[in-house]
């Protein structure tokens, strides 16, 4: 029976695939263990990091084959890809959760505790601005007026009132 070393040198120069797999084989149980614990028992997310950590494997097999234990550094990678694959879901459901508020404040009448949320900011936003270009938003989107309308009502040209709505 071939060590991880072996099999590690026969994948980094011949690309062996019965080398990675004897590989993954071995080791995908500490993997996924050690994945799922991290998870706190999300499956789905244990299995995303196991797969993080075998293509990682791969991508460095030639830099491991000096490493003293592969199993060390094997879950020294699921933390790591845990970690990351922890704060892209956070970032996901960020930007999920900024979707729905804004979606929200774009439907006609928008939620009470929404709107509680971002009236400070709104109003501290608006008073940043300056005459001119408050003047601007209130008419485009308080007002619900055209560009047109918006540039008649400040004495210039529709492609200037969308350019100046643009960078209020």
């Amino acid at each position: 029976m071939a060590t991880d070393v072996e099999l590690l040198q026969a994948y980094a120069q011949n690309r062996s695939e019965s080398a990675f797999t004897e590989l993954v084989q071995r080791h995908i149980d500490l993997v996924y263990s050690a994945a799922l614990r991290d998870a706190h028992g999300d499956a789905s997310l244990a299995e995303d990091t196991t797969q993080a950590v075998f293509v990682e494997l791969a991508k460095k097999a030639s830099s491991l084959v000096r490493h003293p234990a592969l199993a060390g550094w094997l879950y020294t990678c699921v933390r790591r890809m845990a970690a990351n694959l922890h704060r892209s879901e956070e970032r996901r459901q960020r930007r999920e959760e900024e979707a729905q508020i804004m979606n929200e404040l774009l439907s006609s009448e928008p939620s009470e505790p929404v709107w509680r949320q971002v009236q400070p900011v709104l109003d501290d936003a608006m008073h940043e601005l300056n005459e001119t270009d408050r003047t601007a938003v209130v008419l485009r989107f308080f007002e619900e007026r055209s560009l047109k309308e918006v540039g008649v009502a400040l004495g210039i040209n529709e492609n200037a009132a969308r350019m100046r709505v643009d960078r209020a």
